[in-house]
This record gives structure tokens, sequence and C-alpha cells, in this order.
């Protein structure tokens, strides 16, 4: 995987993204027996609150994490995802690249089981992110200082989930 931070995007507008994520929405929906049984535009290339990595983040609610066979793997796999085999709490990552050789991440489906804490969690904090002037400025604030101070990607993640955890003291 690209071992940096993607540069903020400027460019890029929320019919642009809303476009794309219909797009993926419509792919996901179409995989043969798919266990997927909803999706929603999350994170800042939804709404541009404040600054974002050029990354289009799918929340895919599935009725059962282990729903997600080797047989859905391999479909996804065929549409261009991959799993990202880092460490998750009960959900499965997979990302979509630019391309096989840099490994940029292009879009991000977190797959969650429905009907959980979790699921609501991302809910949430991405409607606090949405509508609260507050939550975003904060965020926005945070994620520029993590922007600079991080050199490798995984650092940079580690302290968004921290960001997030901060998040959920304002829901």
């Amino acid at each position: 995987m690209y071992p940096y931070v993607q540069p903020f995007v400027t460019n890029l507008t929320k019919a642009e993204m809303a476009h794309q994520y219909e797009s993926y929405r419509t792919l996901l929906f179409d995989l043969l027996d798919s266990p997927i049984k909803s999706t929603q535009h999350i994170g800042g290339t939804k709404h541009f609150n404040y600054p974002t990595e050029p990354i289009l983040d799918i929340l895919v609610g599935v009725d059962n994490l282990h729903d997600i066979t080797s047989l859905d793997e391999k479909r996804l796999n065929y549409a261009g995802f991959y799993r990202l085999h880092h460490t998750y709490h009960k959900k499965v990552m997979m990302a979509r690249f630019h391309n096989l050789t840099d490994l940029k991440q292009q879009v991000r489906l977190h797959i969650i089981q429905r009907n959980t804490p979790l699921f609501d969690e991302y809910i949430a904090i991405d409607q606090l992110l949405t509508e609260s002037s507050e939550a975003s400025a904060f965020f926005a604030e945070k994620k520029q200082a993590l922007f600079s101070d991080s050199q490798k990607i995984r650092d940079y993640e580690e302290g968004k989930q921290s960001l997030f955890s901060q998040l959920r003291t304002m829901l």
C-alpha cells in the first residue's frame, strides 16, 4: 500500500463525489448474490467540511460479517476491491486503488454488520461531522496537524482513529 498520506484535495466537488458514489453503489448492489444490504457515502468527500484525502469512503452494511465469504471477496476482487489486512475491530476494510503499482487508495469500503453499536456509531459520527461546525472545525484542525506530523500512512490512520474516539464524546 502507498506508504504516505495522499495530499488533501481542493479540486473535487460534492457533485463529482456524489456521482462516483452512485456508480460504486450500483456496482456493489449488482454483484451476484452479494450480502450487501446497505451503502452510505461517508467522510470528507461527502460534504467537504474539512480537508480530506481524495478517497471515497463507503459504509457498507451486511447482516452478518461472516457473510463476507471468500467467494464474496473474490467477486469484490473482480470489481477491483482488495481486502486490507490490518487489525480492524469488528469490520472488514477493502479498497480500490488508482493502480496496482503505487497502491494509492481511491475508494474504501468499511464493511460492518448492521444493527450493531459500531455501525450506529459510524452513522452518528458522520452526521456529527456533516451538521456540527464545532465538530468539523475540531476535526479539521487536528487532522491537518496529523497530516503535517505523520510521515507514514499507518501513523496518520492511527491518529485519525484517536480523533474519532474524541469525536464520540461530542455525540
